[in-house]
């Protein structure tokens, strides 16, 4: 969309975000045109744009080009950070700045703080554990025994804690309530100090609970249970050896003296706003429980499976093991903004991650990075320290102004020696004097780049980078020493209110060599690096991005500046309305995996994830073929297509047995208290650990732990479409959902749409707590099966494929639907509830199995072996065929294929014909054979299961005399993803009119008297 089409002001978009208001003496400075980029080799506004697996190993390794987000991304991205920013923070980040000790004023609102924090933290994890089971007696220092080590980000002492999960609360509430200098700066904020205060607060809590519960009323126990704010606080003074009086235990409220605004404690943690599921980025870090998978919250527990629960913790650490960020997920109470042209992705802010909204991350994190300075040539970012180092000088030497400008006529006039008064040095002098502070640590920047304190502590004028380790630590907001400086001894002079030169020593002004920058300069004469304040779109396009430069150039406005005028002065902008017209996706499709995923956490490159994603391209792709544009439906809008991982929710060694590993020798043994662990030998570990992660799917799901494999799938299906109507409003009530589900997930699906409600009530209800864990929470309008065993498991249950009772889909004769000898009831195996299946087998997939033989074998036998259409059919392959056929006297077969791609034939994937064929009459045999009312509901049945009447398809492998098909098995069951034919279909088949009359001619049943069935 052009920016000609969008007003530029409010509501629009596009609209320059306002700038916030400037520190006092900097109320006339320019505001900043600030660019977030991301890193990633795949950009997020590019939907074809080709798929890259990067390796776990590689991952923080390469050098991940860096993209500049939309303009409306940039907008928004820009309100949020601005909208970070506090007042109190920075008061207190300049006062912290200062050489001398901090005033008692601020040692006391700290202190009150640490107080708030340490009480807040104490409740909580004396409640989580209360839940967890009875607490462990205190040890003799005042502390819990059964405690683990924490560290400090610094590597200090060790403090014994309660749990991990303490460490990062406490961790993610000093960053919150308090940016690094300040942590940096006073001693009362040390980790350490306040993990001891949360032991011992939390021992006393249970040393007071059990007396009240021996003696105590209800009444008395409640008022003992709970500690008042003034006993934490002197508590708290003494544990931090603090200089600052404490108030009598049984003083006023703690909440009357903290501050109102900005760093206020008692602001209560942001909701999920459903954008990101929380499923990935801890938002709230000490309010909720950590889950990896976010499909359950407080409020659901007892709803969710406990071993779905435990899969999700579990998530965590695996993550952690695979070098994921897995610590920082958790530690910030973030802002998060959907990015991207199809909104698959969120940044959070102030982090600076870039995060898959609707899976969980596979080596896809990307790091953001907030610039302000730019390279004139290439648009490329300045380093943030470099660039805030820049806006230092450029806030001391005020270049926007009048006086600048004559500052630099009179060092025209003066020569070399006046040139070198107004060059600016970009990094102080590295002397000791100057190098160290009283406390003899290094001096802080004027700007922070840390990112928690660029976002709160300043307005806006702090680059920043986000990070994929896990924790930034307190001292990253010092300067760097001089050998890690970029451009350590480089100069500045700054032109004007935009732009600046980067010169090397050799390059700087001086008058005993007679060098005199400026005056080139001045002249237009590049010297040393130029950079600008601000990013200039058009000038990355030139550079970067030839494609989109040329493509916004021959864009032309649709309306006129009149009419732009007009619609700005109404509140509306037409590009803004355009674009959510064009963003409106009307048919989500989910992928659910097979056996197998357990892989995916050891081996990156067999993750499910990597194949949705380029079958999404690839859908993308087909979407723009003229072939598929002449089929799709009259308001059509695009397809989505997303994967539902539900194997990482299920954790099989964990399902609630006990007795192998008690640690009391006294305890009960459990016949069934074993795991796979306590059978497993010791030989061969690494094809057994194979084994074990892809083959013991399938006999798990034939055993007692089906229905947690099933409650998995439904739980993250409903999840990831909760997510998708959150974030694209009115899909709930319009959009259609298909389900794709592959190897053993098909299996699972025929489970499920078994039992699923023949109609699911719409709109959903997302006011709810947590998703379903028994049905879909939608309604599936096609499923297609890849690689499916489906119809093994038909067998073995003695069920077969029947419609649904009373589900009238497009097309339908309403009197089939209710007819007793047609149709099934729900709940019956095989009776599922959707409208078309589509079974895809590859020819040698050795786990493949037909389904139409589960409608009527006698039905299945009478039809010819149908095919998906092929977009490739080879030239020669073609000629070779109607030749044999003309020699051995057998008819030329009707084209199988959309060979118009290369041979011109465009009816392969045409509609039916108007005209009605002449109709063969039935011979005195068939007459005399045939049980023509078997046939007839055999036929009602299956043009109810799929509007093309039959329900297998294969795929057209290679062919030809070196054909292997022993060697084409290995791959078979994996082929799905990248076959162009599939994609075609899914394509046409989703995006069609429904209704038996709209089918296409390619992929009607034909019976083997080469009559087709339905043909009107």
């Amino acid at each position: 969309m052009a920016a000609s089409h969008h007003t530029l002001q409010p509501p629009c978009r596009l609209a320059p975000v306002p700038a916030p208001p400037s520190v006092k003496g900097l109320e006339d400075i320019p505001p900043i045109r600030a660019q977030f980029f991301y890193a990633s080799h795949i950009p997020i506004d590019d939907p074809l744009a080709p798929a890259t697996i990067v390796a776990s190993s590689d991952a923080r390794q390469a050098k991940l080009p860096l993209r500049p987000f939309s303009p409306a991304d940039n907008a928004a991205l820009e309100r949020a950070w601005l909208s970070l920013s506090s007042d109190r923070a920075r008061y207190n980040h300049d006062y912290a700045r200062r050489p001398s000790s901090p005033s008692p004023a601020l040692e006391r609102e700290v202190v009150e703080k640490v107080a708030a924090i340490v009480t807040s933290l104490a409740a909580k994890h004396k409640e989580k554990h209360d839940r967890e089971g009875p607490a462990p007696p205190p040890a003799p220092d005042g502390l819990s025994s059964g405690l683990t080590t924490a560290k400090t980000p610094r590597e200090t002492a060790s403090v014994p804690v309660c749990c991990s999960e303490l460490e990062l609360d406490a961790s993610a509430e000093l960053r919150r309530e308090f940016c690094a200098l300040t942590r940096r700066k006073l001693p009362a904020l040390d980790q350490d100090r306040v993990l001891e205060a949360v032991m011992g607060q939390l021992a006393r809590l249970r040393m007071e609970a059990e007396t009240a519960a021996r003696s105590a009323t209800p009444s008395e126990m409640a008022g003992l249970v709970a500690p008042t704010p003034g006993r934490a606080l002197a508590q708290l003074g003494t544990s931090l050896g603090s200089r600052v009086p404490t108030p009598p235990v049984d003083g006023p409220p703690l909440a009357s003296s903290l501050p109102t605004g900005g760093l206020g404690l008692t602001r209560p943690p942001p909701l999920d706003d459903g954008i990101s599921g929380k499923p990935f980025v801890r938002v709230e870090p000490s309010s909720r429980s950590n889950r990896s998978s976010g499909v359950a919250t407080p409020d659901d527990k007892d709803r969710t499976p406990r071993s779905i629960l435990r899969g999700r913790a579990r998530g965590d650490s695996q993550a952690s093991k695979r070098g994921r960020p897995a610590l920082q997920d958790r530690l910030e109470d973030s802002v998060e903004v959907p990015v991207g042209i199809s909104r698959l992705h969120m940044v959070s802010l102030p982090v600076l991650q870039m995060k898959p909204i609707y899976w969980s991350p596979v080596n896809d994190i990307a790091t953001v990075l907030r610039a302000t300075w730019f390279y004139r040539d290439t648009m490329v970012p300045v380093e943030p320290s470099v660039a805030n180092q820049l806006e230092a000088g450029y806030r001391e030497l005020r270049p926007w102004t009048e006086t600048w400008s004559d500052e630099l006529k009179s060092a025209l006039d003066v020569g070399a020696l006046g040139e070198e008064k107004i060059s600016h040095r970009l990094w102080p002098e590295d002397t000791d004097k100057t190098f160290k502070t009283k406390d003899g640590l290094p001096p802080e920047p004027l700007l922070s780049s840390d990112p928690f304190c660029a976002a709160r502590c300043f307005r806006g004028e702090a680059a920043a980078e986000g990070s994929l380790e896990p924790v930034h630590s307190e001292l990253d907001t010092a300067l760097p020493p001089p050998e890690a400086r970029t451009y350590a001894k480089a100069h500045v002079i700054y032109k004007d209110a935009t732009t600046a030169f980067l010169l090397k020593p050799s390059q700087k002004p001086s008058a005993y060599y007679g060098r005199r920058p400026l005056s080139k300069i001045m002249k237009g004469i590049t010297v040393g690096l130029p950079v600008v304040r601000g990013f200039d779109r058009a000038a990355w396009e030139r550079v970067h991005d030839k494609r989109a430069a040329a493509r916004n150039q021959a864009a032309a406005p649709m309306v006129s500046p009149a009419e732009l005028r007009q619609t700005a002065e109404q509140g509306v902008c037409p590009g803004c309305e355009l674009d959510k017209d064009r963003g409106q996706v009307t048919d989500l499709v989910l992928v659910a995996h097979g056996i197998g995923q357990k892989l995916s956490e050891r081996v990156e490159s067999f993750h499910f994830t990597h194949a949705v994603n380029g079958l999404r391209r690839a859908v993308n792709i087909e979407l723009e073929s003229p072939t598929v544009k002449s089929v799709l439906r009259p308001g059509q809008n695009g397809i989505m297509v997303l994967p539902v991982n539900w194997r990482h929710l299920v954790n099989f060694e964990d399902d609630g047995s006990s007795g192998a590993h008690d640690e009391d020798p006294k305890a009960t043994y459990a016949p069934d208290g074993f795991t796979l662990k306590d059978i497993e030998p010791p030989t061969i570990p690494a094809i057994r650990s194979m084994i074990s992660d892809v083959m013991f799917d399938i006999p798990f799901y034939m055993s007692h732990l089906k229905p947690k494999m099933i409650a998995a799938l439904v739980s993250e299906a409903n999840r990831v479409y909760r997510l998708w109507c959150r974030n694209n409003p009115g899909f709930a009530e319009k959009g259609r959902v298909h389900l794709i589900a592959h190897s053993l997930g098909s299996a699972m699906a025929i489970e499920v749409l078994s039992k699923q409600p023949t109609r699911v009530p719409r709109p959903l209800d997302l006011s709810t707590p947590a998703p379903d864990t028994r049905f879909f929470e939608f309604d599936v309008t096609n499923l297609f099966l890849l690689g499916s065993p489906a119809g093994f498991f038909l067998l073995l249950e003695r069920g077969g494929l029947v419609p649904r009772r009373g589900r009238l889909k497009p097309g339908a004769d309403a009197a089939d639907t209710v007819a007793k000898d047609v149709v099934g009831d729900v709940g019956m195996f095989g009776c599922l509830a959707v409208d078309n299946i589509y079974n895809i087998l590859a020819k040698e997939d050795p786990i493949a199995y037909l389904l139409n033989g589960t409608i009527d074998p006698l039905y299945a036998a009478s039809l010819r072996t149908a095919y998906v259409p092929s977009i490739n059919t080879s030239f020669f392959k073609s000629v070779s065929d109607t030749v044999m056929r003309g020699l051995t006297g057998a008819p030329v077969a009707e084209p199988a294929g959309p060979a118009a791609l290369t041979s011109g034939d465009e009816d392969a994937y045409s509609h039916p014909p108007n005209k009605k064929p002449l109709a063969r009459l039935p011979s005195q045999l068939e007459l005399e054979v045939h049980d023509f009312t078997r046939e007839e509901i055999a036929e009602k049945k299956a043009f109810l299961l799929n509007d093309n009447g039959q329900i297998d398809y294969f795929l057209r492998s290679g062919g030809g005399p070196l054909e292997i098909q022993y060697l084409n098995m290995l791959s078979a069951h994996t082929s799905y993803w990248t076959n162009q034919d599939l994609v075609r279909m899914l394509c046409l088949e989703i995006g069609r009119v429904p209704g038996r009359q709209h089918a296409l001619a390619s992929m009607r049943a034909v019976k083997k008297g080469k009559r087709r069935f339905g043909d009107v």
